[in-house]
């Protein structure tokens, strides 16, 4: 045993010893990027969620009032909205990235499909008792797009 440790030793003693501060400096820089990474990812997190919850908070997580002209509320916030969700995209599981396009996609969709007259229609049918239309509630619709895009921040 004491021949394998003196042999150890003898090679550390011949061995110049600068590969191994080189490895040692690439393992901190690597531990920095790490670090600087997962900020990066709790900051695109926080923010793609504070967005939908300022730019969306008459609607979202508790349904106040759907405001006047919704097809226009809801373009203009799209930009901003789709920019955090571009930073976002950078930290998604590569596994994921369909599926978070596709609640995008899907929630951009709604956005610009959504008019006062659809909301109109919903409303009236719920407060005159008649049985729903085909057309799914756009409440429902919305709160569930907003979840769907909402899962994908919930990842480790």
């Amino acid at each position: 045993m004491n021949e394998s440790f003196e042999q150890i030793a003898v090679y550390f003693e011949t061995v110049p010893l600068w590969p191994f501060l080189i490895f040692g400096f690439l393992g901190v820089v690597a531990l920095m990027i790490d670090i600087v990474n997962r900020k990066r990812r709790t900051y695109a997190i926080e923010n793609f969620r504070a967005t939908i919850e300022e730019e969306l908070a008459d609607m979202y997580p508790v349904h106040k009032r759907w405001p006047k002209n919704i097809n226009h509320y809801l373009t203009a916030r799209l930009p901003e909205m789709h920019q955090n969700f571009e930073v976002l995209r950078v930290f998604i599981p590569q596994k994921n990235l369909p599926e978070y396009n596709a609640d995008w996609n899907n929630f951009r969709d709604f956005c610009r499909s959504l008019t006062d007259e659809k909301i109109a229609a919903a409303e009236q049918s719920t407060v005159s008792g008649q049985p729903p239309s085909n057309e799914p509630d756009p409440k429902e619709v919305f709160h569930k797009l907003i979840e769907n895009l909402l899962k994908h921040t919930h990842f480790k």
